[in-house]
């Protein structure tokens, strides 16, 4: 089947995408995901982008469908393993989510995005040190990128350590401004730290990027 040209972008957006943070990459639309993944219902590449399309879209349910019929096509495919890691990590299930981020890992050790999810995972099972090797080894990796910086400032967070997460976050928006996951665990930290209004100046620069993630802060300021 002859592919568009808007399918064979989307392929090319999915693979320069694959080496970064999962959360803020540029990415293709769900529907054309969708589209392509239609047209060609036997390429893995194209139901691993499909699932990719919708963990950005925070529908972890529906990209394990999608990152399982990938891997029933091509068994290993690393897109597919990287993004069933990442709905692994936003159910909670974290054992299985590191599991598969080290399995990925294994075939691109220099993933800063597989990096960065796989610290956070580990620091929810309280395995700190190994969540902070990785949040730094993304780091080194990409130094001006705010990717590790957010992993590591996230590690800080879950582990109580909330003054050094703020420095860390803030050294991340020196090269991400904008990040909205940065901004909602640095409101978290602050809100930690006894610092409201410290917290209340990120919900308001978030409630101009991502009004939901904006609403959660808010409501974890004022439950």
């Amino acid at each position: 089947m002859k592919k568009s040209a808007a399918g064979l972008g989307c392929v090319l957006v999915f693979l320069l995408a694959s080496g970064l943070f999962w959360g803020e990459t540029a990415h293709c639309s769900l529907r054309d995901a969708l589209l392509k993944a239609a047209e060609a219902p036997a390429d893995a590449a194209a139901q691993a982008e499909l699932a990719r399309a919708y963990n950005l879209n925070k529908e972890p349910g529906k990209a394990f469908s999608s990152a399982r019929q990938a891997l029933d096509l091509m068994p290993g495919f690393p897109p597919a393993l990287l993004e069933l890691a990442h709905a692994s990590r936003m159910v909670g299930d974290h054992r299985e989510a590191v599991r598969l981020y080290e399995m990925y890992l294994a075939e691109e050790p220099k993933s800063v995005e597989a990096l960065a999810g796989n610290s956070e995972s580990l620091a929810r099972l309280e395995r700190w040190d190994e969540s902070f090797a990785s949040a730094m080894a993304a780091i080194r990796e990409a130094p001006k990128k705010a990717e590790g910086y957010g992993a590591l400032g996230r590690a800080y967070r879950i582990a109580g350590r909330f003054e050094e997460a703020v420095e860390i976050l803030r050294q991340g928006l020196v090269f991400r401004n904008g990040s909205t996951e940065i901004l909602y665990d640095l409101g978290l930290s602050f809100i930690e730290l006894g610092d409201r209004p410290s917290a209340l100046a990120q919900y308001e620069r978030l409630l101009e990027l991502d009004p939901e993630t904006a609403s959660l802060l808010f409501r974890t300021i004022y439950p």
